[in-house]
């Protein structure tokens, strides 16, 4: 093997988030109030699990691929909506930084996560991450891992409309970057959306549980090969 996907969340990165906490939408609350418009973590938290349904579903009624991804920052102006207020999509991706950053418990890279990514990089490997994520915050939360830098092509699902399992996500990396699948192997935490991905299109899977740095002699032993 000589391409190695990764997902991010999980994976590269151990995380936990409480979106369900009060605490974690106090700053949205605030952020609403400036402009008039009137909730509280309750409300926003009920809304927030509504709008982001409502959105998956219209799109599904239009998107051309199986899995769409939504834009959070539908679901924000969604949600100011519902409160009978407007913001832009400005405003809207300032509410997914806000809310993120104090849903997020913690964020940090697994232990081994960078000696595996540049052991892979000594031996000629490329390496690219395919990640289920939301670009208006996961950009930045790559940059702060580190990792981002070691990664010859990074695609994130709310980019390009589609999300794992959907083999369309696979297919704009490997057209993209002109790949090959018996020179490729998924590697991700989650064996339905990185697992059943892989198998559907027709690549290599490595369950990554408890994160890749774990399971780095077999996925080191990949990179040697070369057949």
């Amino acid at each position: 093997m000589k391409n190695f996907i990764f997902d991010f969340y999980n994976t590269l990165v151990d995380i936990r988030t409480e979106e369900h906490s009060a605490d974690s939408w106090r700053g949205v609350v605030g952020f609403f109030n400036e402009r008039g418009i009137s909730s509280d973590p309750e409300t926003l938290i009920r809304l927030y699990d509504e709008c982001w349904k409502a959105h998956i579903l219209e799109m599904e009624k239009t998107s051309k691929y199986a899995y769409p991804e939504g834009d959070i920052r539908q679901v924000y102006k969604l949600m100011a909506a519902a409160l009978g207020g407007t913001i832009t999509d400005i405003d809207a991706a300032e509410c997914a930084v806000i809310a993120r950053r104090d849903s997020i418990r913690w964020l940090r890279v697994f232990p081994g996560t960078d000696e595996l990514l540049n052991a892979l990089k000594s031996k000629g490997s490329k390496l690219y991450l395919l990640s289920n994520a939301q670009s208006v915050f996961t950009a930045d939360e790559l940059n702060r891992s580190g990792v981002a830098e070691m990664f010859d092509g990074i695609l994130l699902s709310s980019d390009y409309g589609c999300r794992k399992p959907d083999t369309a996500f696979f297919d704009i990396l490997f057209k993209k970057y002109k790949l090959k699948k018996r020179d490729s192997v998924m590697i991700g935490d989650d064996v339905n959306s990185d697992g059943k991905g892989a198998e559907s299109y027709g690549i290599a899977y490595v369950l990554a549980d408890g994160g890749a740095a774990r399971h780095s002699e077999q996925i080191l032993a990949l990179a040697e090969d070369r057949a």
